[in-house]
């Protein structure tokens, strides 16, 4: 009897090691690798390894050290040159239409930045895992599509905060965003007083402005993705001979822009520009010698 209960008790804790240490491996958060990431529904997870350049953390460095208020094209000009495009689109993400253009984009081997809005972040975070796991970049457009000018410092900084919240919720971890675009331009236009104080208040965040150097106006050309093209095109014609660098302004809230962009690249392509990223015009202007 006594040895029949050994052999049970043996067998009962050959049983529990063989069948329980791969349930605990997976319930336990202790015992999941490094690089492993919790549903977002569990809380914040760590993050996954920082998806932007490894130099961008440099560039932020030597930017600060050269300017007190780094930008990139507030000025109209990138200030870099070798006669690049990098595309940029605004306002998103919208179901409709941004996963048409990501589709173009992948079918192109692009990469883009998105300068999402928070409220759309939050809405779509399918979407906007989706840019993410696609190599593009994520930057702040403002929660609510604000205009900065007309805010106080302290919203200033709850539309940008609140922003990279719903970014992180929406992907389940931390996406440092160091890019903004601010709705309208504004206060870079129009001798708007409210830009000394939205220079502060960006710096402080981390953040580096971007602008545009060619607006595509593209929420103008409802049903006429053609007309759009063509207007882009006249826009990059005037800047040829100067061989800078240009930065598009397009918006993936729009039918016509993602009915037109595989002619927009195809455009870009036959004029013998090359496509490249925000993050390098940053890094060549800031970051190489």
């Amino acid at each position: 009897m006594v040895r029949r209960v050994v052999f049970v008790l043996a067998l009962f804790l050959v049983l529990l090691l063989f069948f329980g240490a791969p349930l605990y491996n997976v319930s336990s958060p202790e015992r999941m690798s490094a690089g492993s990431v919790l549903p977002v529904e569990a809380g914040t997870p760590p993050a996954p390894p920082d998806p932007r350049p490894p130099e961008l953390g440099q560039v932020w460095d030597n930017a600060i050290a050269r300017d007190s208020f780094p930008n990139l094209a507030t000025n109209g000009k990138t200030g870099t040159l070798g006669g690049r495009i990098a595309l940029t689109f605004d306002d998103g993400p919208k179901p409709r239409t941004t996963p048409l253009i990501l589709d173009t984009l992948q079918e192109h081997d692009l990469k883009a930045t998105f300068f999402v809005l928070g409220r759309q972040a939050k809405a779509h975070p399918d979407l906007l895992r989706r840019i993410v796991e696609e190599g593009h970049t994520l930057g702040n457009h403002t929660y609510d599509h604000a205009d900065m000018s007309g805010l106080s410092p302290g919203q200033m900084r709850l539309e940008l905060q609140s922003t990279q919240e719903a970014v992180d919720g929406a992907l389940g971890y931390h996406y440092p965003m160091v890019l903004m675009r601010p709705p309208y331009g504004s206060p870079y236009f129009e001798g708007s007083a409210a830009l000394p104080v939205f220079r502060r208040v960006v710096r402080a965040e981390g953040l580096f402005p971007v602008i545009w150097t060619i607006d595509s106006s593209d929420y103008l050309f409802g049903g006429h993705p053609e007309a759009l093209v063509r207007g882009i095109v006249r826009s990059d014609q005037r800047r040829r001979k100067t061989q800078r660098d240009q930065v598009l302004l397009l918006h993936d809230t729009h039918g016509q822009t993602a009915q037109a962009l595989p002619e927009i690249i195809a455009h870009f392509e036959g004029s013998g520009r090359q496509f490249t990223e925000v993050d390098e015009l940053l890094a060549d202007k800031y970051a190489r010698p």
